[in-house]
Parts: structure tokens; C-alpha cells; sequence
């Protein structure tokens, strides 16, 4: 279970974020909001974030750092 607050680390990017394995954020919106995905800040830098969004990971594809 992931809350908002706990920093994570990626496992696995997927195809939706290839590259991002073994980056560490923090979690924005536990999934309940989004669909499941959970929301992680912190992958990109604050700029992209600003115009691109967080990236969002399923529960699989991160663990608790």
C-alpha cells in the first residue's frame, strides 16, 4: 500500500516510462484518483513536471525505498 508522502523507487518503467528504472520520488496520489495508477514526482525535473504532469506507476512497478 502506498500513501501520499512515501518516497519510491522505480522497478520497473514499463513502455509507458522506459528509462526511469532506479529513480526515487515521492507519491502524490495513492491511485485512488487516477485509476489505480499511482502519481510519483520527482522522475523528471520541476519544468517538465510543470508542463508534462507526474508520471504514473501501477503498485508492481515501484517499492518503498
Amino acid at each position: 500500500m502506498f500513501r501520499k508522502g512515501d518516497t519510491v523507487t522505480v522497478i520497473d518503467g514499463g513502455t509507458d516510462n522506459p528509462g526511469t528504472e532506479g529513480c526515487t520520488g515521492t507519491v502524490v496520489d495513492d491511485g485512488s484518483l487516477s485509476g489505480g495508477l499511482i502519481a510519483v514526482r520527482g522522475i523528471d525535473g520541476r519544468f517538465a513536471e510543470a508542463i508534462k504532469g507526474y508520471r504514473g506507476y501501477t503498485a508492481d512497478q515501484i517499492k518503498h525505498a
